[in-house]
């Protein structure tokens, strides 16, 4: 079979070949877009987003609406995803409310934490008034946390805050979260409240606070505690519709305008090296009916996931590249977890709370959100999706795929996909009162799981799984130089500021790729921009003590003060 070449031609602008058309990829496309350059990106998917866009469930529109939208899991965009939310306010929107895709954001003001028998709690994310405060201290007090409990909690972020950079690195990277809040000791908190922490500790991808880094873990949850002190940010954000009709189409339309190109349908098979050893001489690329299709370009970067990224490394890339060689070496079982999503579409619409829901005692780790509150209206009304009846939309995630409900059934271990909604429903059904049970119930006419779930007589394979951040994990991850000349990484696994696998990590490392490969070409880099978290900055003096502290062997002082807890 004759392979099909794509390549500059000769005299050409310099190409830039961006393997992958999630986030990531896509984060570098935008960067790279009106430079002078030829930017394409491939991806196997015949839609762009990865692991973020939205999945429509094929022949459910009827009479002119769309398919049901389903999603890989609910999208969840807190203040602090700073280079994200940048990107969307360059992205024209002529549906969002202030014309760009940023605006198709909007905030998802209250928690609420769903307890057996005692219905739903609902808690301010940030509370504005005294009667806030007041749900607020009920909610705590409901699930069995008492003053020490929540002091301890705070305690041990203001700890992680004024922790020194050595500190973090060298003793709290190899630190697992559950240990450093003191979740993993027996009675430190009521079993209740402890209960809640575990839960809580999922809303950030699929990361599970026994099991995951302190570093990357604390930064997380600091920064959300600190968005509620800032009375100018949303803590927890939602999108207006389907994510893919919100952000993505039309980053691809601005994209394509701004003379992108985009190659969809066709799978990375392997890259080859140059003569040199030194740089990849082209990519090898296969279509969905198996033909083989080769790119050249001068610069490759390769936008895919950790474990995609894995299996492209041959025996002759990891002996040329050490960073390569070393993701080799990464145990992708401990490092990458499950986390997946169910959409439920309701007849009658179930608001649940005005923002995510959380099931602290269902097996599977439950967390979920009920959409068709913040969707809007006009052409992303809940109504023109289906066949008439949709009303409301359950979007629930699935965090603990390897934990036995009731029955003893691992979600993994499933045969049928309707088998693992109904073990949802009923996980659901438990954690509500009566009246709210019986309501869902009533109302589910029909349902969605994440495409990305293969389930068959021997269970079930996940294509998307997530990185998950274990102990020690961050030096292991390469930044986005990849040791080949024409080489670069991006990818929710890429060391960020952020540190953390997500949609904002993915963006920032696209801006680092496309920043080196602007460099690579002796092209001007300057107006790539990458922010700082600013709130972190309060702490810089107790930092410095720290410092001080850790240059001499000591604890943090909060260790010390911790124990008044104990």
């Amino acid at each position: 079979m004759t392979a099909t070449c794509r390549m500059r031609p000769p005299m050409s602008r310099p190409t830039i070949a961006i393997i992958g058309g999630g986030v990531a990829g896509l984060s570098c496309a935008h960067e790279l877009r009106s430079k002078d350059v030829e930017v394409v990106v491939y991806d196997a998917a015949h839609a762009v987003g990865g692991k973020a866009r939205s999945h429509y469930v094929a022949g459910t529109g009827t009479e002119g609406r769309r398919d049901l939208p389903g999603e890989h899991g609910f999208r969840f965009y807190p203040s602090f995803y700073l280079h994200l939310t940048e990107a969307m306010r360059e992205i024209p929107d002529p549906l969002s409310p202030t014309g760009h895709v940023a605006g198709n954001l909007t905030g998802a003001p209250d928690a609420g934490i769903a307890v057996p028998h005692a219905g739903m709690l609902v808690s301010p994310r940030r509370p504005r008034s005294l009667d806030d405060l007041k749900l607020s201290m009920k909610a705590f007090s409901t699930v069995g946390a008492t003053v020490k409990d929540v002091s301890r909690y705070v305690m041990a972020h203001l700890q992680w805050l004024t922790s020194c950079e050595a500190r973090r690195d060298d003793e709290l990277e190899h630190l697992p979260w559950a240990r450093f809040i003191g979740i993993d000791v027996p009675g430190l908190y009521s079993e209740s409240f402890r209960q809640v922490l575990l839960s809580t500790s999922r809303t950030m991808v699929a990361m599970d606070a026994s099991s995951s880094s302190t570093r990357t873990m604390g930064l997380a949850s600091s920064l959300l505690i600190l968005d509620t002190l800032d009375a100018t940010h949303e803590v927890d954000r939602t999108m207006m519709g389907p994510t893919s009709e919100c952000w993505l189409d039309p980053w691809q339309r601005h994209l394509e305008a701004n003379g992108v190109r985009f190659e969809l349908g066709l799978r990375a098979q392997a890259l080859e090296l140059a003569p040199d050893g030194q740089s990849i001489r082209r990519a090898l690329l296969r279509t969905a009916a198996g033909e083989p299709v080769t790119v050249e370009a001068d610069v490759f970067v390769l936008a895919l996931p950790l474990e995609a990224v894995v299996a492209l490394t041959s025996d002759a890339l990891a002996k040329a590249s050490p960073v390569l060689e070393a993701l080799r070496s990464i145990n992708l079982s401990r490092t990458l977890s499950w986390m997946t999503g169910v959409q439920l579409y309701l007849s009658e619409d179930l608001p649940l709370v005005r923002g995510h829901s959380f099931f602290p005692g269902s097996a599977w780790s439950l967390t979920a959100i009920s959409q068709a509150q913040f969707w809007a209206g006009g052409q992303r009304a809940v109504e023109r999706y289906g066949d008439g009846r949709l009303r409301g939309i359950l979007s629930i995630d699935v965090s603990s795929c390897e934990t036995p409900d009731e029955d003893g059934v691992r979600l993994i271990d499933e045969t049928s996909k309707e088998s693992i909604i109904k073990r949802v429903i009923r996980q659901l059904g438990q954690s509500l009162d009566s009246p709210t049970a019986k309501q869902l119930e009533r109302s589910v006419y029909a349902a969605h799981l994440d495409d990305e779930l293969q389930v068959g007589p021997n269970g079930v394979t996940n294509s998307a799984r997530l990185l998950i951040h274990p102990p020690g994990s961050r030096f292991t991850r390469p930044n986005t130089e990849s040791g080949l000349g024409n080489l670069l990484l991006a990818g929710d696994y890429v060391r960020t500021e952020v540190d953390l696998a997500s949609m904002e990590g993915a963006n920032e490392s696209g801006r680092h790729a496309a920043a080196h490969a602007l460099g690579r070409l002796g092209l001007d880099a300057s107006g790539i921009r990458f922010f700082k978290h600013q709130p972190l900055t309060r702490f810089k003096a107790m930092q410095k003590l720290d410092a001080l502290a850790w240059r001499l062997g000591k604890p943090h002082v909060f260790d010390l003060a911790k124990s008044l807890f104990d």
